[in-house]
């Protein structure tokens, strides 16, 4: 379980193709799901408007549907909470992936946009290649969660710590080192062989945690080509998704798989535009596993 954190500026929301609320809103903060699926995502959010704005002007954002009015403060440091229906293809093919979350602490601000994920590694790749080819995010953090209950947030197992711990404290990785390897398997009383595949794998899991951010995710052409096909197939099913915004953004990432991404036609088969968009997921998903 991987939690994964975006961030774009706001010189650059216009790229994600929400830009257009900030001149409402200066500040939205995601609050939670009332319904996901994926052509019916409702979330629960809170509004802090400009001055002058009203809760009917978010009415003419294309990327939201104002559903229900929960709360409406007269105070603007308290904000409105508001249902909202989210038109944006990010968050439904997110819906799409039913694997990734967006979670609490998700918002847009005079910052910029912070969107918070948390779901399998696979599938956090998969929204993560996507990202790219709409809008490079400006930022990305990643780091595992640990669902188990446990005294420390370690990646590693406790049997992994002890073993780390024990060549750290003998000097193992001091530079210069003050044990070798060999010691440290004749003290433990294990091959040195098992001791040395243990510590690499140990290594790779901290080095992994620490720097895998998935900025360096990228999509082949056909994976790229499969979203897109998904997304035109939600938009001609689903009245609310045919807005000069939805259309926008999937023009752009097709703009971008024309740039970004090696064509090779000769490796790339046609694109059923019939597929259901789930088998079309499914095959990106293996594809990238």
């Amino acid at each position: 379980m991987r939690e994964v954190t975006f961030f774009w500026r706001t010189d650059r929301l216009g790229a994600v193709g929400i830009d257009s609320v900030l001149k409402i809103a200066k500040r939205i903060e995601f609050l939670s799901y009332i319904k996901r699926v994926p052509k019916d995502i409702r979330c629960l959010f809170k509004f802090h408007l400009h001055e002058g704005k009203s809760i009917d002007d978010l009415r003419t954002i294309d990327s939201l549907e104002v559903l229900e009015i929960l709360q409406e403060s007269d105070n603007p440091d308290e904000g409105h909470l508001l249902i909202c229906r989210v038109i944006h293809p990010l968050p439904t093919l997110n819906a799409r992936t039913n694997g990734t979350y967006a979670i609490a602490g998700s918002k847009l601000d005079g910052e910029g946009l912070t969107y918070i994920l948390q779901g399998s590694s696979i599938k956090l790749r998969l929204l993560s290649g996507v990202l790219r080819l709409m809008a490079k995010p400006d930022r990305i953090s990643a780091r595992t969660l640990k669902l188990t209950p446990q005294n420390h947030e370690s990646v590693l197992t406790e049997k992994q710590l002890k073993l780390a711990k024990f060549a750290y404290d003998r000097g193992y990785y001091d530079l210069p080192k003050r044990i070798k390897i060999t010691e440290l398997a004749e003290q433990l009383g294990l091959a040195r062989a098992t001791i040395s595949e243990h510590l690499t794998k140990i290594e790779g899991i901290l080095m992994d945690d620490m720097f895998s951010s998935m900025t360096d995710v990228r999509l082949t052409a056909e994976q790229a080509q499969s979203i897109v096909e998904t997304m035109e197939v939600d938009m001609e099913q689903t009245t609310a998704y045919q807005t000069e915004s939805f259309s926008g953004l999937i023009s752009r990432i097709k703009e971008n798989i024309a740039e970004d991404l090696p064509q090779d036609t000769e490796q790339v088969p046609e694109l059923d535009a019939d597929e259901h968009p789930e088998n079309i997921l499914k095959r990106i998903q293996d594809d990238i596993s």
